[in-house]
């Protein structure tokens, strides 16, 4: 019997966090974020380089929601044109997962398409 396994869509874009209000009874909120509903939010893991911190919480996390299966799809995407979906798909085919795509035209690219989008939080904080 063929094993069908559902991919994991997943946003790596950064989490726009702003830095601290110089003026703590004025503080700044955070700007909203949307990606494609059922997405996994891991903000920063496609940077160019990354802290060996982030490194290992990636490879926890992606091991976690692919229950331990190197041939779980996972799909990585930002925003069209975006290269960190790129390095983040670079980095889960370096840890030895085999089915690895790169939707490059994004979450915007997904809306333009008609796609929805819907409102996100990171899986973890900085």
């Amino acid at each position: 019997m063929l094993r069908t396994l559902h991919p994991i869509l997943i946003d790596v874009l950064p989490d726009p966090t702003p830095p601290p209000d110089p003026r703590p009874e004025m503080p700044r909120l955070k700007p909203p974020h949307q990606d494609i509903p059922g997405s996994l939010w891991l903000p920063d893991v496609g940077r160019g380089a990354i802290a060996p911190a982030l490194d290992q919480r990636f490879r926890e996390t992606l091991a976690r929601i692919a229950q331990g299966k190197k041939d779980r799809p996972l799909v990585f995407y930002c925003l069209s044109r975006c290269w960190m979906s790129w390095n983040a798909a670079k980095r889960a085919v370096a840890y030895g997962y085999t089915r690895v795509v790169w939707f490059p035209d994004g979450a915007d690219g997904w809306q333009k398409s008609g796609g929805t989008l819907a409102d996100a939080t990171p899986e973890w904080s900085r």
